[in-house]
């Protein structure tokens, strides 16, 4: 049993906070021998079934950065923690059972793995790393909107490819806070922006945008408990020079 950080557990009542880190500045060496023991037997063995040394990296620094997420706020040992997941396959904590009430979600791309981690409500997040190429066009056209596809074909083409990130972690952390993934056509709602180029309320869920680093893009979905207040949501980075496998330090 660690020492909870008391106020930061309380804090996550009226705020979420998204942990982020690069897994490339985790090495393997330093991490792979603790979190496989905080596994689950079918965790392991799910890991075993990666393809490759860089996807069972990816993976295991997830582990590693949601356990020990849970564990910095609670006093939980890392190894106690136990998952279950909805039939589209969201996660949440099922024991213990006296920290049920913790609501997170967990994305990865190229070069970040994240953590989002409240007591306020249910959640999402989602990043992307925007180098990579795709068929944006073709994307648009049939997982989004038609009014997202037209603002998107609007655009000159240099500021598309950024753009449509933008759109798509903002869908994908809705999708995700929901606990529907894409069993739920993305292209059956609309994201609408602000003037400060963040994306408004989609019902009852908060969304926000942020680029935590120059080379990502993420975004956040919250639907509060307490109606219509109004969830910030912190964003911190893993400070990976003082980092152990069973405790965070913030930048």
């Amino acid at each position: 049993m660690q020492t909870p950080e008391t106020s930061e557990y309380e804090s996550l009542s009226t705020a979420a906070h998204v942990w982020h880190v690069s897994p490339d500045a985790l090495p393997l060496s330093d991490l792979q021998r603790p979190v496989l023991s905080w596994m689950t037997t079918e965790e392991r063995a799910r890991h075993e079934r990666f393809r490759t040394d860089q996807l069972r990296h990816v993976n295991l620094i997830t582990r590693w950065l949601c356990r020990s997420t849970l564990s910095k706020y609670t006093g939980v040992d890392p190894k106690d923690w136990t998952f279950s997941a909805n039939p589209n396959g969201k996660p949440a904590i099922a024991g213990p059972v006296g920290f049920t009430d913790l609501r997170f979600n967990l994305t990865h791309t190229k070069g970040l793995v994240a953590c989002i981690v409240s007591r306020a409500g249910e959640v999402g997040v989602d990043f992307e790393e925007m180098s990579r190429t795709a068929d944006f066009d073709g994307i648009t056209a049939n997982f989004f909107s038609a009014a997202e596809h037209a603002t998107l074909q609007s655009l000159p083409a240099e500021r598309r490819a950024a753009r449509f990130f933008d759109y798509w972690v903002v869908k994908e952390s809705y999708l995700k806070g929901r606990g529907v993934g894409f069993s739920e056509p993305a292209e059956g709602f609309t994201v609408h922006w602000d003037g400060n180029g963040q994306p408004l309320p989609l019902g009852e869920w908060q969304l926000s945008l942020q680029r935590p680093t120059s080379q990502h893009v993420g975004a956040t979905a919250i639907r509060p408990k307490a109606g219509d207040s109004q969830i910030p949501i912190i964003w911190r980075a893993v400070e990976t020079s003082r980092t152990s496998t069973s405790s965070l330090h913030f930048q």
